[in-house]
């Protein structure tokens, strides 16, 4: 009598590991904490709290190369001030950010929301050296 289940497990182990790798990626891709107002309403939070999600990807897309850097094993995202962060000037005040984000790559939007994560990311307290 020929065991049919046999080649199933052979099968099941693979798939197992694979999802158990990706269930690990998805833990270790820990979200950002937001500072946002205390009299922020709850409902606006929320969407605050979504741009920032979608800014964080974008950052991590077209930012993270130059700007992040590791300490002590830790990805620190550099904290800038309100008026590093200012509209179209980040654009141009920088001909390394004209250069490497054209409008072609980084829309006018996709910068603000960019721009919002940054602003209301939780500001870091581990130091640079």
């Amino acid at each position: 009598m020929v065991n049919i289940n046999k080649p199933m497990r052979y099968f099941k182990l693979p798939v197992l590991f694979s999802l158990q790798l990706v269930l690990l990626q998805c833990q270790s891709q820990k979200k950002e904490q937001y500072e946002l107002p205390e009299a922020m309403l709850p409902h606006v939070k929320v969407f605050y709290a979504e741009q920032c999600d979608k800014g964080q990807i974008l950052y991590d897309l077209n930012c993270a190369k130059c700007h992040t850097s590791k300490v002590r094993g830790k990805k620190i995202i550099p904290d800038f001030t309100p008026q590093q962060l200012t509209g179209y000037t980040l654009r141009v005040a920088n001909a390394q950010h004209e250069k490497n984000m054209p409008d072609s790559l980084v829309t006018e939007e996709e910068l603000g929301i960019i721009m919002t994560f940054l602003s209301y990311k939780k500001k870091n307290t581990i130091a640079k050296k």
